[in-house]
């Protein structure tokens, strides 16, 4: 059930020590909450339940799923291929949204009981008080803006559930109430300085794995551009882009000029220098918490993540399309005499072996990770996302102001941020019309370069989605999912998903069956109630 008893009911692992401090039911509460030492465990167990297998999973599951880039892998799970082939039954146990809600009533939890800790222990002062909360807002809200898009309307909870005799069945809230009650909630964190930059000057991980004002500003900014509160998105990825906190893992590339005789002009190109984009995977992928990251979930020796059984070429359920991707997501570059040397480094880095190598390789095109080394982080929000935020609230703007050329110039400007450090061919590059960009045709090619820099890492689903919905489905927009319904459902089942996804409701996923069984003012979502 979504009212999961505070605390109870996780399994305690090596690295969760933690629980043995949490209140159970029959436990009095005033014994627990005494000091901020007390307050600190329980915000530790809120980072840690957000490490589980079945959240994680669900992470990259509702951004990847029904999109176009990965597949059935080694071994078979039907619950993942039904939905492939557009098929999804109530009764799919990765529905189950359990693991979000509890991970949100820790949150609550903290938020409930931490001034009472503060009010006995004085040492505990308000700034630190202020720290433990915001650090409980944002995840949570981190964990609603997850179920608002996969699920569309849910149960809006800010009560702590601490023992069995509440009341546990909640309806749903709006999408549109619950969104805007994140916003209030984060910008007063934000404004309230409730978190630092930073909490450590040499753990890394501290700064990497906790939420900071800069995770704060970046969940911040997609939630506005879900909202379409374009200006505001805008200024928030200005905000992080120019404060100088975060830098760009750099490539260093070698440039070849090219006489074209037929055309009496030079192409040029770029070759990435090998080492430089091998230390980029290594940074950002293999080791974590790199220098560009925002936020990512922590991995460790003695707390695994789950892609070995989900990713990896022995025995993983899920591989990448490689058609699609190495088709039309990573076309070559035009001149074959130089497309050996010259290429986008993230077609390389990505994938390798039909296998999602951003997660299970130790170096691109080497060797894969055995299952004990599965410690990589899981990234949330890194700083070349951000510049793909800005692109799009800019060419969004732009549209709204007959397509505004200043505007479109500057989301190319941040768009080829990312595009020359990847150093990516010009046959995925936007063209002119007599020397101007076309707003439509910046959107799409935005869109695209988030699918390029952004592949597996769970955001493919909801940037289409995005694009879609956009103005109330306005105009051509449900094309997005019509062309998504092309690649991402066998052939023979694409005309079916797409009269599916001609009804809006079909682009949330239903409630899970034992939701609807055990909450008797849950109602299923309109699409499946039948």
């Amino acid at each position: 059930m979504i009212g999961l008893l505070a605390l109870q009911g996780m399994t305690t692992t090596s690295c969760s020590d933690w629980l043995n401090l949490m209140p159970n039911d029959g436990v009095p509460l005033d014994e627990f909450w005494k000091t901020k030492e007390d307050v600190r465990s329980v915000v530790n167990g809120a980072y840690l339940s957000m490490t589980a297998n079945e959240l994680v999973q669900r992470l990259f599951l509702y951004g990847e799923w029904r999109a176009d880039m990965i597949t059935t892998g080694r071994r078979t799970n039907s619950s993942i291929v039904s939905v492939f082939n557009g098929e999804i039954s109530i009764d799919n146990t990765y529905l189950d949204w359990a693991s979000f809600y509890q991970t949100i009533n820790i949150c609550n939890t903290i938020l409930k009981f931490a001034p009472t800790a503060q009010a006995n222990d004085p040492t505990f002062s308000e700034a630190q008080l202020k720290e433990y909360e915001g650090q409980a807002i944002a995840i949570r809200s981190l964990m609603y803006f997850y179920l608002v898009r996969t699920f569309g309307d849910v149960p809006f909870i800010r009560e702590a559930y601490v023992n069995g005799s509440q009341q546990m069945s909640v309806a749903k809230s709006s999408e549109k109430e619950i969104l805007a009650g994140l916003v209030a909630d984060l910008e007063m964190v934000e404004t309230g300085n409730y978190l630092p930059g930073q909490y450590s000057s040499t753990d890394i991980a501290q700064n990497k794995g906790r939420m900071t004002m800069w995770a704060v500003k970046a969940l911040l900014a997609d939630i506005y551009l879900w909202q379409e509160e374009y200006e505001k998105c805008n200024r928030k990825c200005d905000e992080i882009i120019g404060s100088g906190q975060l830098l760009l893992v750099p490539v260093e590339s070698r440039k070849i000029e090219v006489e074209n005789t037929e055309e009496g002009t030079t192409d040029i190109y770029y070759a990435p220098d090998q080492s430089s984009y091998y230390s980029l995977f290594q940074q950002i992928y293999y080791q974590g918490n790199s220098m560009e990251s925002i936020f990512e979930l922590q991995f460790a020796t003695d707390n695994l993540n789950p892609f070995y059984s989900l990713m990896s070429s022995g025995r993983g359920v899920i591989g990448v399309k490689t058609e699609r991707v190495n088709s039309d997501i990573f076309p070559p570059l035009a001149d074959e005499a130089y497309s050996g040397e010259c290429f986008d480094i993230r077609s390389v880095i990505s994938q390798s072996k039909s296998c999602l190598w951003k997660y299970i390789g130790v170096e691109p095109n080497g060797s894969e990770r055995a299952q004990e080394e599965y410690t990589n982080n899981f990234i949330i929000y890194r700083l070349a996302e951000i510049y793909l935020m800005k692109a799009e609230a800019l060419t969004q703007m732009a549209i709204l102001d007959s397509d505004n050329q200043e505007l479109l110039k500057e989301a190319y400007a941040a768009v080829k941020v990312i595009r020359d450090r990847s150093t990516a061919v010009a046959t995925t590059d936007i063209g002119q019309t007599e020397g101007s960009y076309s707003g439509k045709a910046m959107e799409e090619f935005v869109l695209a370069e988030r699918g390029r820099e952004l592949i597996f890492e769970g955001k493919r689903w909801f940037d289409v989605l995005r694009q879609a919905k956009r103005n109330n489905y306005d105009g051509e927009n449900l094309n997005y999912l019509m062309t998504l319904a092309e690649y991402s459902a066998p052939a023979s089942k694409v005309n079916s998903l797409k009269a599916k996804y001609r009804n809006y409701h079909s682009h949330y996923l239903p409630i899970y069956s034992e939701e609807i069984d055990a909450n008797p003012l849950l109602e299923q979502n309109e699409f499946y109630a039948n």
